[in-house]
Parts: structure tokens; sequence; C-alpha cells
């Protein structure tokens, strides 16, 4: 009669299968009644039906059928009957008709409700990452309406000149007064940049101005970065046309008037988005830089504006979700936390970081904070590719 017995110790829908295993109590085995009264073949079948009760559904139960228990055991049905009531030690039968094992059903509960607390923890932060998405595309389209207004009015501007006699401007970009042009770059009458005189210096090529070499490391760390993330190919080496291209992508922000690590912050953003598009359509990784990326770079660099960063108009970033807020600032979460995994349990938040570039930085920079705003005793970071096919719980 199933009124007689116990309630499930279990709910029917915890499922924690997805979780490699649980903690073992070695004290208490090592002093149990099981270890001291079992076989070798009783003690093997014991554990063994442990581990199968914890896949099970619910967990920590197993179903009360001698032929199934037998098989989960790895022992014959003859076997079984011989050593059944040694290996179930533990199980009590319940009125859902199933075997619960009441220690391992402690254990149970304690990670499904870890898990029910990532999982609320997960859909928070992807509803905030979300509406960050949403915010941030509406600033692109504002911005991307302004620069369609100042081109215009660059143009007006430009017709202007045609009509006017300008003020001529030597190769230093100073005009008859003394004055420098706002850009440095030489100009003709109409306004417009012009090739420099065969007696003008060159660009300076990637490793003669330092900071034009460190804008092509950045760029060439992004697409690095970019190869591993989005395609699981670390390491992967840049053809040489790909190394002159980084070079020339610099080139074409200086000669807007842009820095060099402005051009570089646009060029490695892009790349980025390029990249995650790619992924996103199953595309596969570029062979070529220059026939995929290269028109939408410098499509990126032409509008980005001096001083103003990569986005080229100054867009906001999302502030940090909880537990961050407080604790980081909207550029390390939006650059460095939001790409990962992270989850906390028993103290300890484990961020799976992916790729090795992110996994070095945020160890060298934010575990400490990461640790505060989690409150939690400790902070472990691990490189966790992604996968081919499938970005986090938090």
């Amino acid at each position: 009669m199933t009124e007689n017995l116990p309630h499930p110790l279990v709910p029917a829908e915890v499922d924690i299968a997805k979780l490699d295993g649980f903690m073992l109590d070695t004290r208490r085995v090592l002093s149990s009644e099981l270890l001291a009264l079992s076989s070798g073949d009783e003690f093997k079948a014991a554990v063994t039906l442990w581990c199968r009760a914890w896949q099970q559904r619910p967990a920590a139960s197993l179903p009360n059928n001698p032929t199934i228990l037998a098989s989960f055991a790895g022992v014959s049905p003859q076997r079984w009957a011989k050593i059944k009531d040694m290996a179930l030690r533990g199980f009590v039968l319940c009125s859902d008709g199933r075997l619960y094992h009441r220690v391992l059903a402690e254990d149970a509960m304690r990670a499904w409700e870890a898990l029910t607390k990532r999982h609320d923890r997960t859909k928070k932060a992807t509803e905030a990452r979300k509406k960050g998405r949403d915010e941030t595309r509406n600033d692109d389209r504002d911005d991307a309406a302004d620069d369609a207004r100042n081109a215009q009015r660059d143009d007006d501007r430009n017709d202007q000149r045609n009509e006017v006699p300008t003020v001529a401007r030597d190769r230093t970009g100073r005009d008859g007064t003394g004055r420098e042009s706002s850009t440095g770059i030489v100009e003709s009458s109409a306004g417009r940049p012009r090739a420099p005189a065969r007696d003008e210096p060159s660009p300076p090529a990637d490793g003669d101005d330092p900071g034009v070499s460190q804008a092509v490391s950045a760029i060439r760390r992004s697409v690095a970065e970019a190869y591993e993330r989005w395609f699981d190919l670390p390491d992967r080496p840049l053809t040489p046309a790909d190394e002159e291209l980084l070079a020339d992508w610099i080139n074409a922000g200086t000669a807007r008037g842009l820095k060099p690590a402005e051009a570089a912050d646009a060029a490695a953003a892009e790349v980025q988005r390029q990249f995650k598009r790619l992924a996103d359509r199953d595309g596969g990784p570029p062979r070529s830089l220059r026939a995929v990326l290269d028109a939408d770079v410098r499509s990126a660099i032409a509008n980005a504006r001096p001083g103003r960063g990569a986005s080229g108009g100054g867009s906001r970033l999302p502030e940090p979700p909880t537990p961050y807020a407080g604790h980081l600032t909207a550029q390390e979460f939006s650059s460095w936390v939001a790409p990962c995994r992270v989850a906390e349990c028993d103290g300890v938040v484990t961020v799976e970081a992916p790729t090795r570039y992110v996994h070095d930085w945020i160890v060298a920079n934010l575990t400490d904070k990461l640790r505060t705003a989690w409150g939690a005793q400790s902070v472990e970071v691990s490189v966790v590719a992604k996968p081919a096919q499938a970005g986090g719980a938090r």
C-alpha cells in the first residue's frame, strides 16, 4: 500500500544529470556499516547504483525493478538476488514507487538549488545584455544619422570653397597667417586632401613610428582573438598580404586625421563584428582578410571621428548588471566579462573565458573585483573554447 510509504525525497522535476558528480564524504564512507559489512562485489554495486541514481530523474532515485537494477549494477539477475540487500543499503521505497537514497537526496537538492539560482542569474544577465545591445543599436542609428548630416554639411562647405578663394597652405599645414590647419593635412584649393608632393615625406611604415607600430599590433591581437574566439583557431598565422593590410588600415585612418590608436580601435571593433557575423552564419573563418573584411573595416574607419573613439559617435555603454554594478566599469564588463560564462557556487566564482587573451586579462586585472562583486572566497578562470556551432550563463 503506497499510502503507508513516505513521500518522494526529491521532487519529480529535479534533473541534475548535467552535473558530473556529487560530493563524496570520505569520513562517512570509511565509518559506514556498508564498508564494514559488504563484500567487494556488494560495495562495487552500491557505489555504481549511487552514480546511476544521480543521473536519474528525479535525481537520487532508482526504479524499483530487479531486472533494471541488476543491469544498472552490472551483474546478472541471479547475482543481483544475492547482493541486492547490501547494494541497496541507504535506499528507501517511496510512494511514487521509486527507491531514493537518503544521503544522496540531500546532495541532489543542494545541487538543484544551486542550478536554479544560476539559471535565474543567467536569465537576468541575458536580459540585461539584450537591453544593452538594443540601446547601443539605437545610439548607433542616431550616430549614423549625425554622420550623414555632418557629411552633407562638409560637402556644402567644400562646394563653397570651390567658389571662393582659399588661403594657401604650405607643406607643414600652416596657412599664410602662420596658423596651422585643424588636421595638419595639406589641402588643395577645394579643401580636400591631395597627394603629397614627391619631396614630401611618405606616411611612416609599420615600425617607423611607434604609434603606428603599436596600432598595427593592436589590430593583429584583435584578429588573433577573433580567430580563436569565433572559430576555435588559436595562434593562426597571418599571411604577408594580411600583415600589409593592417598597416594600410592605419594609414587610411591617419589620412583622415585619426590618431593611429583611434584607427586601430575602429578597425579592431569592426573585425570582431565581422567575425561574429561569419560565425553566426556558419560561414567559416575568412581565408583572406582583404577579400572578406577590407571594405567593412575601411568604412568603419571612414565613419570614426577624431577624438571620439572607435564607435565614431561616442555610443554609451550599458551599465553593468547585478552583481557587477558598482564594482566594474561599463567598459570592463562589456569588453571582458560579458563574453564569458560566469557562475558562483559555494563561495567560488568560475569564469569560462572564450580565449586565452581574455583569460589572461581577467586574471591580471579583474579577479579581486569579481570576488568582491559576488561576495565570494575565490575566483577560478579557465579557457573554454566557443563551440563550433553554438556564448553564457551568468
